[in-house]
């Protein structure tokens, strides 16, 4: 399923239809996938399975989409701080 496909099913989804006039009009839309070119992530509107955080969780990428400068960074280092919290000390922690 493409990117059109997936927006004609979540036209009818009451918690997914919000998202897609941010996207709307758009040439292209935004996607994050692996080497295996398995999609992560179709910013801002759903997240892969296979990204799930569980207990078993090492490492993390924290991906912010807004349309607020200011809104998305504050939220990054909200969401930053409190992931660190559960970090290891001597960790590496980076944050651009």
């Amino acid at each position: 399923m493409n990117c059109v496909q997936l927006f004609e099913v979540f036209k009818s989804d009451m918690k997914m239809k919000k998202f897609l006039p941010i996207l709307e009009g758009h040439e292209k839309y935004p996607v994050f996938y692996d080497k295996n070119r398995q999609v992560l992530s179709l910013p801002p509107i759903i997240n892969s399975e296979a990204t799930k955080i569980t207990l078993d969780t090492k490492n993390v990428f924290i991906e912010i989409t807004g349309t607020d400068l200011v809104k998305t960074k504050v939220c990054l280092a909200i969401l930053a701080a409190q992931f660190s919290n559960y970090c290891a000390e001597g960790s590496q922690h980076t944050v651009e």
